[in-house]
């Protein structure tokens, strides 16, 4: 019987095996601080606030700043370059309340049916006459009915209306569910508008833009060295 010749073992045994022992490159870090700015009355620049975020390269982060008369959500995604560049595709949207004095109310009721669409596959409840028993409600079509109890509307049945809480009940199928009346507040109406923009920076470096609503937005990216 041959015996393996053992200078062929010792060799083998000082070959990698595939995959053991390579070491996986981290991903890269970049910290993104973004300061929103905006004019008073009299001109004066103010400060909303300067927030900080780390971000992994290609990866998405979002910033949220919340107010009593509306907000910022503004999400960057940073993409460091072979040449240590680093791309940023930013979106701004700034919502804000609408002002009563300036705006039209049946526009204003128009883009609230809008939003009241857009976030229901319900019919919508808008208003009702309950010494009559008559219910005015719109289908998912658009169509407004005024309609009573026993009346069906999307293939739902109107069960009875809750003047109190100002709910109607529907059932379909043994399910139930319940409809508030939407109510058209003109000053409440939030009026979003959002922007897109890129740019490239060198690390620890910025880039300044303005949205049409005023707010100028400084990004500064810097790429952080991770302790491994």
């Amino acid at each position: 019987m041959r015996l393996p010749c053992l200078a062929s073992l010792a060799v083998l045994a000082c070959l990698p095996l595939a995959g053991w022992g390579q070491e996986v490159a981290a991903p890269t870090h970049i910290q993104v601080t973004t300061t929103f700015t905006r004019k008073d009355a009299s001109g004066k620049v103010d400060t909303i606030t300067s927030p900080t975020v780390v971000a992994i390269s290609g990866k998405q982060a979002t910033i949220g700043v919340g107010g009593p008369d509306g907000g910022i959500n503004f999400s960057v995604t940073p993409t460091v370059g072979a040449d240590g560049s680093i791309a940023l595709k930013m979106d701004t949207q700034v919502k804000s309340k609408a002002d009563p004095a300036t705006q039209n109310p049946d526009e204003v009721r128009r883009k609230q049916k809008e939003a009241a669409r857009q976030k229901s596959t319900m019919p919508i409840f808008h208003s009702a006459i309950p010494t009559e028993g008559l219910y005015s409600i719109e289908d998912i079509a658009g169509a407004r009915r005024w309609l009573k109890v026993g009346r069906v509307v999307d293939g739902w049945t109107i069960k009875a209306y809750d003047e109190k809480r100002e709910v109607l009940t529907l059932s379909q199928l043994g399910k139930v569910q319940e409809l508030s009346l939407h109510k058209a507040i003109v000053d409440g109406l939030a009026v979003t508008h959002g922007n897109s923009n890129t740019a490239s920076v060198k690390s620890g470096e910025s880039t300044k833009f303005t949205t049409p609503e005023g707010v100028e937005v400084e990004v500064k990216a810097e790429v952080l060295q991770m302790n491994k």
